[in-house]
């Protein structure tokens, strides 16, 4: 099991892979950035995220207690 509180090497594939970012700017980032950054690369591509928010206080604190 993976000791780290956020999935950062499944953000990092996502980062450097999906958005083509460099590895200084996945890590310059903030995560509001990052996640603003997957939307608008889903716009670009014509995805319906209708339903698909950022995660919440709660959601969040469910993945700290699940990965940290």
């Amino acid at each position: 099991m993976d000791d780290t509180p956020f999935p950062w090497r499944q953000w990092m594939r996502i980062g450097i892979g999906g958005l083509k970012w460099r590895p200084a700017d996945f890590w310059d980032a903030t995560l509001t950035e990052f996640f603003d950054g997957i939307e608008g690369h889903n716009e670009a591509q014509g995805v319906d995220e209708q339903g698909a928010d950022a995660p919440s206080d709660r959601e969040l604190e469910a993945l700290v207690a699940k990965y940290g």
